[in-house]
């Protein structure tokens, strides 16, 4: 049951927006035949704590310190494990330069151990200096090495030589501890004692705001496993599922991929590719997670009486739009439905309907 709610899969997001059902502000629809309801008033759970602890409020300063260092290019020294450099390289394969496989003098960063490059790359510009010009650096491409649009390239499995020239090694001090001058030449704050007091009530918002988050997932999960399903909607099952593959064919037609290949980019829990059926099995397994749970909320808010009004519905897709500055208000009333925007209005009211009425338990 956890799975769900902590998202089990990324099929889910094909096939949330299309869980409909509770109309706005009339009955609902009615799933009697298929969930009987368990306890959901009074259900208990274990908070969170939200008080700031010295260790975590120490990261968040040894964090703001790492983002304050002092960064400058040095002309001279040799290239040591975890420098980070400045470099130009051609890269040739069969003695010929290929495409894409050059700087073409406009330099590039890169930071020695982080595996960025192919492997071996990095490792075999230790010890060179500054300055150095014609440093050869032999690697293999490895056989499944891929272009940018997933197609096995050309280089793959070949042999290449990138000539380097290091241009540079940046070198960064931080600062060992706050003060009021750095605090002020990078916060909004003029003293030490102003910013830890801000950096510590917005943590507190920060460990608040997750707990309650927390609170609500360990709530619906809960009552989802107090709840027993007879059966599933078959109609409901069908449409979801079909709907849900076809977005994956509409994302392999994106790629120009086929189908079986765009599955086989994907991963199960296990990391093991998909095929067409493990794919299907998963999507309603899936499915029948999600219809689970809105089973259960329509059970509830028929049950309680909760429902969607149009200025509800109106409010929240305006909240939505605030929120999220790349969404606006005519795609999402062309995108959904009001039903499913109804929805999502409702799901909220009975997640803080369970959430009124849970008891909390502290350990």
């Amino acid at each position: 049951m956890k799975k769900h709610v902590c998202g089990m899969l990324m099929i889910a997001g094909a096939c949330i927006g299309l869980l409909t059902g509770c109309n706005s502000g009339t009955k609902m629809k009615n799933y009697a035949d298929y969930v009987t309801l368990g306890q959901y008033i009074g259900v208990e759970y274990t908070p969170l704590s939200t008080t700031v602890t010295e260790e975590e409020l120490q990261a968040q300063v040894d964090n703001c310190l790492q983002q304050w260092g002092d960064t400058v290019e040095l002309t001279e020294g040799t290239v040591k494990d975890g420098d980070t450099i400045n470099l130009d390289y051609i890269g040739y394969v069969d003695g010929e330069a290929f495409e894409g496989g050059s700087t073409d003098g406009a330099g590039t960063s890169l930071t020695i151990g982080s595996h960025q490059y192919i492997d071996d790359f990095e490792e075999q510009l230790i010890g060179h200096d500054v300055g150095e010009e014609g440093i050869e650096v032999n690697v293999t491409f490895p056989d499944d090495y891929k272009n940018s649009d997933n197609t096995i390239s050309d280089l793959a499995g070949k042999d290449a030589t990138f000539v380097c020239t290091i241009n540079s090694i940046y070198q960064t001090t931080y600062p060992d501890e706050l003060t009021d001058e750095l605090v002020a030449e990078n916060t909004d704050y003029e003293t030490v004692n102003a910013f830890m007091d801000a950096l510590k009530m917005d943590y507190e918002n920060y460990k608040k705001e997750r707990a309650d988050q927390q609170m609500k997932v360990d709530l619906i999960v809960a009552v989802m496993d107090n709840a027993t399903v007879q059966s599933y909607p078959e109609k409901e099952m069908s449409e979801l599922t079909e709907q849900t593959i076809q977005a994956a064919k509409d994302g392999a037609d994106a790629y120009g991929m086929e189908y079986t290949e765009y599955l086989n980019l994907l991963q199960d829990e296990e990391g093991n590719p998909y095929t067409e059926e493990t794919y299907r099995a998963d999507v309603e397994e899936y499915i029948q997670e999600l219809l689970k749970e809105k089973m259960v909320v329509c059970m509830i808010a028929d049950a309680e009486h909760i429902t969607a009004t149009k200025n509800e519905v109106q409010e929240y897709v305006a909240a939505e739009c605030a929120a999220n500055t790349s969404l606006n208000e005519e795609t999402i009333y062309e995108s959904y439905s009001m039903e499913e925007l109804a929805y999502a209005v409702i799901y909220d009211k009975v997640i803080d309907f369970l959430a009124d009425n849970a008891i909390a338990i502290e350990e």
